[in-house]
């Protein structure tokens, strides 16, 4: 007698499902609602026998990864930010998200299939609804600012909020979109993955955010390479990431101060502001070198400057730079840690086994769409983003070969 595919999967397999349909919705909402629904889903599907069973080959990169955000929750003893929320949903959230990834990971038969169509509705749902939203302006978020929340029509305030909660969203089905069309290119429908794409992309161009077209155009580059040379290429974009926590804080504010105003002119204002920002915080980091500023710090220092005729906060949360963010917050200790654990996982990921030519290529479309977000954009420690990465480190993992009987 054999075990039957099925047996243990019901729990994580029903979880899966219901996280993902809501990972769809939450794009439509913006994001902002998913780290919940993701970090109950990975409670509720937390697969402690495999868990026990990493005993036998234990995982450095991912104990590196939970030590780096160890520290940075360490980190907020000394950061004169003084409300300690961040670090509490650091330790409690982000282990309960890589928890979720790593039950759709081991999902097996029947519950495998569904929530691998699951997740291909789920990105199209997100997809077609923001490309609409792109074609006719916003008109269905609009609606529901003005109805449900009261806020003027018409209104420039509105009208931003608009374009954040839309831009948000986007970044949501932009991660979700590559695991799913190499998803349904394998499955045999490669003209549904090249829709999906189609709309992606399409959709990537709208609500002001440059930072989503730039994800999308480095998400298909990386794929591209990864799908002709997939270990190569993962070894090499990994180990990139990785470089870039050590290497981009030591050049980056120095380039950003000696860019020339002829070409800081040519730039949209935003990226003029960006190049401020990085420039501001690059002065701060050789305060404190080696353990930082502490957790949220960002959010205290205080600097302004004026650009182009307004006055603008030189660090207005965070530094749009992820490995500037960590090297400020958590220093050179976090900065080390975290690449560390990015070039480990980068070699384990490289020579997994069963690794496909499309796992690969989905993979590689997470890490550098991602990377890119946070590289330009977001807060390494928003919560919204993390979660919706975990779903999408989810669906790469439906793409592995599969093993052969014997």
């Amino acid at each position: 007698m054999t075990a039957r595919p099925d047996k243990g999967q019901t729990r994580p397999g029903i979880t899966a499902v219901i996280v993902m349909f809501f990972a769809g919705v939450a794009a439509i909402a913006g994001g902002l609602p998913l780290p919940p629904f993701v970090a109950l889903g990975g409670l509720i599907a937390l697969p402690w026998k495999q868990i026990l069973r990493l005993r036998k080959d234990i995982p450095w990169e991912a104990l590196l990864a939970a030590l780096f955000v160890g520290w940075a929750a360490l980190s907020w003893v000394w950061s004169p930010y003084d409300r300690p929320d961040q670090a509490v949903k650091l330790l409690i959230g982000f282990p309960l998200y890589a928890s979720f990834a790593f039950a759709i990971a081991h999902l097996r038969g029947r519950w495998r299939a569904r929530a691998e169509a699951m997740f291909i509705f789920m990105a199209f749902m997100a997809s077609i609804y923001l490309f609409a939203e792109f074609v006719n302006g916003g008109e269905a978020t609009l609606a529901y600012k003005a109805m449900v929340e009261g806020r003027p029509l018409g209104d420039p305030h509105t009208i931003n909020l608009v374009n954040k909660s839309l831009g948000h969203g986007a970044l949501l089905a932009i991660l979700f979109a590559g695991p799913a069309a190499a998803l349904a290119w394998r499955e045999g429908g490669p003209l549904i993955g090249l829709l999906l794409m189609a709309l992606t992309g399409m959709m990537s161009l709208g609500f002001g955010l440059e930072v989503n077209t730039a994800a999308f155009i480095a998400a298909c580059a990386a794929a591209s390479l990864a799908y002709f040379w997939p270990r190569g290429a993962l070894s090499a974009i990994f180990g990139g990431i990785a470089g870039a926590f050590i290497v981009v804080p030591l050049i980056l504010p120095s380039m950003a101060a000696a860019l020339p105003e002829s070409i800081r002119s040519h730039l949209p204002e935003s990226w003029e502001i960006r190049l401020e920002i990085w420039r501001f915080t690059g002065d701060h980091l050789s305060e404190r070198p080696w353990t930082g500023w502490g957790l949220d710090a960002s959010r205290v220092i205080e600097g302004e400057a004026e650009i182009r005729g307004t006055i603008q906060q030189l660090l207005p949360l965070h530094p749009h730079n992820a490995p500037l963010q960590v090297w400020m917050e958590t220093g050179a200790f976090g900065a080390i840690m975290i690449a560390f654990a990015l070039v480990m996982m980068g070699g384990r990921i490289a020579g997994a086994p069963l690794l496909s030519r499309l796992q690969a290529a989905a993979i590689a479309w997470v890490a550098a769409a991602y990377f890119c977000f946070i590289f330009f954009s977001y807060g390494i420690w928003q919560e919204w983003h993390a979660a919706a990465l975990a779903v999408a480190i989810g669906g790469t993992t439906f793409l592995s070969a599969r093993p052969v009987m014997r």
